[in-house]
This record gives structure tokens, C-alpha cells and sequence, in this order.
């Protein structure tokens, strides 16, 4: 009787699994890392986030210059440019599938740099990739260590 009833609870869980999805294609799809394939938009760094602590690191001076990137692309391939608190910047990039980001070129103005919008700089690193969703973009790096956090600027 406890076979019956074990095979016929599998049974059961299988049948209802099995009409979860109207589509196949619409099963197991995770949902999308950005709402838009384009980093397009002028956006201000507000912080770094360590993602194996969740701490983040705001910026020091929110109401000051601070570090504002312009990202232009036709979805694949675009250019950078902006300003961290010392310096002008420029570069370009590639967007690849699943969000992936590749610095081609960063460079700017050597002016030293403080601390924190140092760090802004973009190097050319394999592993990095994007999220964005409305108003908001983390930029991850350092293997998926440390995101980059912006809010999206409005003019």
C-alpha cells in the first residue's frame, strides 16, 4: 500500500510539472539580466558593491562632481564618456549575449585621482557583465566580485 501511494504521489507531482508551461519555450526560461540590451544613457556611480559581504560603499560626496559615465550603442557596439571627480573619460565597449561587457579602450585625463572615484576607471577585464533594470545598472567585475552601482541621470 506505501508503494501505491509513493508512486502514485510521484505520478501526481510529474502530471502537474508537466502542465506548468503552456509553451515549452516559455519553461525554464530565467528572467532576463537587463530590461533593455543597451547600457544607453548618462549614469552616476553611487556606490560599489562587495557581492560576497552585500556591503556596499556609497559615494563619499553625492552632492558633489562624482563619477557620470555617457554610454552610447546600437546594442553591440558603443563608446563611453564622462568624468570621474578629477578627470575626463572616454572608451568604447561590446555587448555580447547574457549581458557581457568588454572594455575595448578607457582612458582619460592623469589627474590624481582620490580613492574612491579611482576606482571608476574601466579596465579591460573577460569577465565582466551588466544588469540593468529601469532607472538602475550594476556594472560587475573583478570576476563577479564587486558591481559597480548607477542610477541613471535625467536632464
Amino acid at each position: 500500500m506505501k508503494n501505491i501511494l509513493f508512486f502514485a504521489t510521484i505520478l501526481f507531482v510529474l502530471a502537474l510539472s508537466a502542465f506548468q508551461c503552456g509553451k515549452q519555450e516559455d519553461c525554464c526560461v530565467l528572467p532576463p539580466c537587463s530590461d533593455k540590451p543597451t547600457l544607453e544613457g548618462t549614469w552616476r556611480l553611487t556606490g560599489y558593491r562587495d557581492i560576497s559581504t552585500g556591503s556596499t560603499e556609497n559615494d563619499p560626496g553625492p552632492e558633489g562632481k562624482g563619477v557620470i559615465f555617457t554610454f552610447k550603442d546600437n546594442e553591440k557596439d558603443g563608446s563611453i564618456s564622462g568624468h570621474t571627480v578629477m578627470n575626463e573619460v572616454s572608451g568604447s565597449y561590446t555587448l555580447g549575449p547574457g549581458c557581457k561587457l568588454n572594455i575595448i579602450t578607457f582612458g582619460g585625463t592623469k589627474v590624481g585621482e582620490p580613492g574612491w572615484s579611482g576606482r571608476a576607471w574601466l579596465q579591460s577585464d573577460s569577465s565582466m557583465y551588466y544588469q540593468r533594470i529601469e532607472n538602475s545598472l550594476v556594472i560587475y567585475r573583478n570576476k563577479g566580485r564587486e558591481g559597480m552601482v548607477f542610477k541613471k541621470q535625467s536632464f
